[in-house]
């Protein structure tokens, strides 16, 4: 494993794979989290180098922070590892909140204190109410009480939202942007700081953690398209090898997270991890990655990375499902084919009244995407598409 250091935090050696505790594996038709598994996926993980666990206050319906902290409690690995937490700003209303949610995350976790703690997605409005509630002084005088460690955000909003956030409180000292070689360009497709993000941070010395470097899996397991691109490479790799190579190749990168639910998962990006350098891949690779983009561009038809933020839906519908139908069907070139369109799962979908069909457009979808997605106007447009 190699490890990285964030520029204001030299004393703290960080896996360049990090843990991502998202989408963590389930018990069988179950919401539930499949804590035995999710043992062994930590442990895995340890044994193989990674120190940098990130979970949130949402993630698994809250039951992330609980699940992870009994297995760090039950196998004595507290001092073995860094927990990076965040504060859902979406939840505050008064200042006593911060106190009270990093008090709650605190006893989920069984810990005294969290190492890199962050204002979770971070926009344009959330920070003018993080200035509002007071929420810079929660975070110093947490630090200061010894309660979290480390202050940084993540971050869903344009490279001028990004520069006024940086530049206006210079005590951050990390940051979490997402970025992977779809959306290198955020403004592209996503309201995203992207390749901009990433070097506005180095210039203001920001440690940059990326979230979503295999944009969901979408990247490790990609279409039959891009499979082909990178079999006529030069060098031979796994889909998933030039993925986190392309966000290892930047020496701003501290760490990568990666939402890993196998042990094979574990085993295939550790070894990646231990072997990807900073400007290590020539511009023939580089080449290579630029018409994995080009593909991608051509086909894309909805930028979710079913980070599943938008559901439940108040109506049932199954959003990102939806969306993961609907790309995949442009991916598979079912789009282009004359007479009705559509993928089985997505006709079981309206079957269960799970399809787009249930939407009354209240928007509450709206306002919890990351990705800033019109979600009931391209599920609509997903609906119409694949059912011809």
């Amino acid at each position: 494993m190699n490890y990285r250091t964030f520029p204001k935090i030299d004393d703290c050696k960080i896996s360049a794979l990090g843990f991502g505790l998202m989408r963590l594996p389930l018990l069988p038709n179950s919401e539930e989290i499949d804590k035995e598994k999710t043992r062994n996926l930590v442990k895995l993980a340890i044994d193989q180098g990674i120190n940098y666990f990130d979970t949130a206050y949402p993630y698994h319906g809250g039951k992330s922070e609980t699940v992870f902290g009994e297995i760090v409690k039950e196998e004595n690995l507290r001092d073995k590892i860094y927990i990076a937490d965040k504060m859902p700003v979406w939840c505050v209303e008064k200042e006593e909140d911060f106190y009270r949610i990093l008090d709650e995350q605190l006893i989920k976790l069984q810990t005294d204190h969290i190492d890199f703690y962050l204002l979770h997605a971070m926009n344009g409005e959330r920070w003018e109410k993080i200035k509002k509630l007071n929420g810079l002084k929660f975070l110093e005088k947490s630090k200061a009480e010894g309660k979290i460690k480390h202050i940084g955000f993540s971050f869903h909003d344009t490279i001028d939202v990004f520069k006024t956030i940086v530049d206006e409180y210079e005590d951050f000292e990390f940051c979490q942007i997402q970025f992977n070689y779809i959306d290198e360009d955020g403004e592209k497709r996503v309201h995203n700081p992207g390749w901009q993000g990433l070097k506005y941070a180095a210039k203001k010395e920001l440690g940059v953690i990326i979230m979503e470097p295999l944009r969901g899996g979408l990247l490790a397991n990609p279409p039959v398209g891009i499979r082909d691109i990178f079999a006529a490479a030069e060098v031979p790799r796994l889909p998933v090898e030039w993925a986190l190579r392309y966000i290892w190749e930047n020496q701003e990168v501290v760490t990568a997270l990666s939402g890993m639910n196998d042990e094979n998962q574990i085993m295939v990006n550790c070894a990646v991890a231990s072997t990807a350098f900073p400007n290590s891949m020539p511009s023939s690779q580089m080449e290579v990655i630029k018409k994995a983009q080009n593909w991608f561009d051509s086909k894309m038809k909805v930028p979710c990375t079913g980070c599943r933020y938008c559901v439940p839906c108040p109506k049932g519908v199954s959003i990102p499902d939806i969306f993961e139908h609907y790309n995949t069907a442009s991916m598979r070139g079912l789009l282009d084919e004359s007479g009705k369109t559509f993928l089985k799962d997505y006709h079981n979908c309206v079957q269960n009244n799970h399809g787009a069909n249930q939407c009354v457009n209240c928007g509450a979808c709206v306002k919890q995407c990351p990705q800033h997605i019109d979600i009931p106007a391209k599920i609509q447009e997903a609906h119409n598409s694949l059912m011809g």
